[in-house]
């Protein structure tokens, strides 16, 4: 392909995404909001949740409560992580609540979990997808 048809297709691509045709990372950066909701059956949960330059606090949770933060993706690098500690009455637990390849293109910039015991699930579309608890690390922090 000869650099006039790469520059017409990328101005196409452009003019498109400018049109909301398709879904590719936008022009202008927008925050991403990530929700996370207490299922676990009456029991109060104790969310950390951090990435590796942000300590976001410590939060308790009431059973359906939700706690929410927003912040810029890396979408030039896509490599923005925010990882979680999750623990309550005989529960103690890790999840990378935003992996940015995996949750890039969360409902309208919205990524709404629900923690269960079980582990943590996805809202997508009003379907749960659920994953498994992180692995312990074997490194001590």
């Amino acid at each position: 392909m000869d650099s006039f048809s790469k520059i017409l297709c990328l101005l196409l691509v452009l003019l498109l995404q400018l049109k909301g045709k398709i879904t590719a990372t936008p022009i202008i950066p927008t925050k991403v909001t990530v929700e996370i909701t207490n299922k676990l059956n009456m029991k109060h949960l104790i969310v950390n949740c951090k990435d590796k330059n942000n300590n976001l606090g410590v939060i308790e949770l009431y059973v359906n409560e939700t706690y929410s933060f927003r912040f810029y993706p890396n979408y030039f690098f896509p490599q923005t992580l925010y990882f979680c500690h999750f623990s309550w009455l005989y529960g103690d637990h890790h999840f990378d609540i935003y992996v940015e390849y995996r949750d890039l293109w969360c409902n309208h910039n919205v990524c709404s979990w629900e923690i269960f015991e079980k582990g943590p699930c996805k809202i997508k579309s009003g379907s749960r997808q659920c994953f498994a608890w992180d692995k312990p690390s074997a490194k001590i922090k």
